[in-house]
């Protein structure tokens, strides 16, 4: 029996019809430019020196053609004066609408959070040793993650608010830690799931990952999958998640999935294994202009989200970007890309970052819950999100429905290969 999932974002949203009346005051006022072209050709026409010769010779037919010209242009004036008009209108509304949306995002749920803090300090300490009042206390309120970390950012960062305070503190953090030169080998003997065939849903993409994650020696390892099909060959790239947690910066992980790169991908910056994996692309043959569609867990989904606007359009076009339990609130998709993010009731990852994704047309953030009791590691798990996975398939909601004929070319193909890499670091 599937959970219900709570689903925003999309074109179903409020935000999608911000965008739609940006969209249509940017064709008024390409209206506008086209009608002051026609006035300033007619300006020119009118001035020309063999009109105004023949004038002299045909004074009525001159008077006639002023006559006209008169009309044209105060008609096209009219036009034009309205166009500009309603665009300068429309443009205010979108941008006071979407102020107001923003303002609601960030600061109601730190004021909610706010709120229930006092409620759930008492709990929160009469059993810290036993590690139930956090979880308890998350699990209630979930936001209290997004109260910290704004509070943390402020704090580190001597006042500067989210979302470039995030950003700094997280680079700051970063520092100390090496980044180093990306390896990138094969692992032609790692098992994939290609016998089960291409993918057909949320929950096939998911599956892939979880199976890439749980043969992930080292760390590091990814797929790049090449689908075929009547809609022409796509890619999907699933990339795996943190395995090295290490906490001394003296001690040179040759991990590239380590927390000195979930540091980097919070602030926005390049990072070993993001270039690692756009390697990888190129030894596994992707060819320009094929669709790619990027799948990450935890760290996995920063990465994706970072090479989802930092790939070399040149070279590689991304469409599709699918997350799941990844803090990427803040990162700069463009609105070519679609994107599926999935986070999971209690899993307190997706609040790191302190930020709430977007409410944007091509950005969907579908919330599940599975996972148990447990709010800690168990609802951040592959295995948890493809639970999850399941109940978005089963979903009706527009929003979902327009993502899943948006990325039909990736769910219909007839046939799949996959290659799997491993990405480590070298001094």
């Amino acid at each position: 029996m599937s959970a219900p999932v709570t689903v925003a974002g999309g074109t179903d949203s409020i935000a999608a019809d911000f965008e739609q009346l940006a969209a249509f005051a940017s064709a008024l006022d390409a209206a506008a430019d086209s009608i002051a072209g026609v006035l300033a050709v007619l300006a020119r026409c009118l001035g020309d020196p063999a009109l105004i010769g023949a004038a002299v010779l045909d004074p009525a037919g001159a008077a006639e053609i002023l006559a006209l010209a008169g009309v044209a242009t105060a008609g096209a004036a009219v036009a034009l004066a309205r166009c500009q008009s309603l665009s300068a209108v429309l443009r205010l509304a979108a941008g006071s609408y979407r102020a107001a949306d923003e303002l609601d995002r960030r600061v109601v749920p730190v004021l909610a959070a706010g709120y229930r803090l006092p409620r759930v300090l008492p709990p929160l300490a009469g059993s810290a040793g036993s590690g139930t009042g956090w979880k308890a206390a998350l699990r209630a309120d979930p936001g209290l993650v997004d109260l910290a970390v704004q509070v943390l950012t402020i704090a580190g960062t001597g006042g500067v608010p989210l979302p470039g305070g995030t950003a700094r503190l997280a680079g700051l953090l970063a520092t100390p830690f090496p980044d180093g030169t990306a390896v990138v080998t094969t692992r032609p003997t790692a098992p994939t799931g290609d016998r089960d065939g291409p993918p057909r849903g949320a929950a096939d993409l998911l599956a892939a990952l979880a199976l890439r994650g749980s043969h992930n020696e080292g760390g590091g390892s990814i797929d790049v999958r090449t689908l075929d099909g009547a809609g022409g060959r796509r890619v999907i790239v699933d990339i795996t998640g943190t395995t090295a947690w290490n906490f001394d910066p003296a001690r040179r992980a040759p991990e590239v999935s380590d927390l000195g790169t979930n540091l980097r991908a919070l602030a926005n910056r390049s990072s070993v294994f993001e270039r690692g994996v756009l390697q990888a692309l190129r030894q596994a043959g992707v060819r320009p202009g094929e669709p790619i569609m990027l799948v990450g867990h935890s760290q996995g989904g920063m990465i994706a989200a970072r090479l989802a606007a930092q790939l070399p359009a040149a070279e590689f076009t991304v469409t599709h970007l699918v997350t799941a339990g990844a803090p990427i609130g803040l990162a700069a998709v463009p609105g070519s890309v679609s994107v599926l993010s999935l986070q999971n009731q209690g899993d307190i990852v997706p609040e790191l970052d302190g930020a709430d994704n977007p409410r944007r047309a091509n950005w969907v953030t579908v919330r599940t819950a599975r996972g148990g009791e447990d709010s800690g590691l168990s609802r951040h798990s592959v295995r948890s999100y493809l639970a999850g996975a399941h109940d978005v398939d089963a979903c009706a909601d527009p929003s979902l429905a327009h993502w899943r004929r948006t990325a039909a070319g990736f769910l219909d193909a007839d046939r799949i290969s996959t290659q799997v890499f491993q990405i480590r670091r070298a001094d």
